[in-house]
């Protein structure tokens, strides 16, 4: 059930990246961890534009932009890690710990 996950993120991430030149100047590299919570972000953005109707590009910017870093430097990450499928597994698996956590609901 992992690999769909990823693979669709990986996708989604390719087809909404923008290319260097377009974003002006590149944003931080994330680790890791960084990067599951980037990615557990993206899903619940791609949710909730799903089911509000809120246009996915903002809510995918305003993603990048509340971790400090852009499409481009999470995508060129997710590659780098595409290399190793066992990177790939500890990913997903992390993102999907991220996803499962109880939230805690805001007055």
């Amino acid at each position: 059930m992992k690999t769909p996950l990823a693979l669709s993120t990986m996708l989604l991430l390719a087809a909404c990246g923008e290319s260097p030149e377009a974003s002006g100047e590149e944003g931080a590299v994330p680790t890791d961890t960084t990067l599951a919570i980037i990615l557990a972000d993206l899903h619940l953005a791609d949710a909730r534009a799903e089911t509000t109707g809120e246009p996915l590009d903002s809510l995918r910017a305003l993603a990048f932009a509340h971790h400090g870093t852009d499409s481009v430097a999470v995508e060129r990450r997710l590659r780098e890690h595409s290399e190793q499928p066992e990177d790939v597994s500890a990913l997903f698996g992390a993102v999907q710990d991220i996803l499962r956590r109880p939230t805690t609901q805001t007055p």
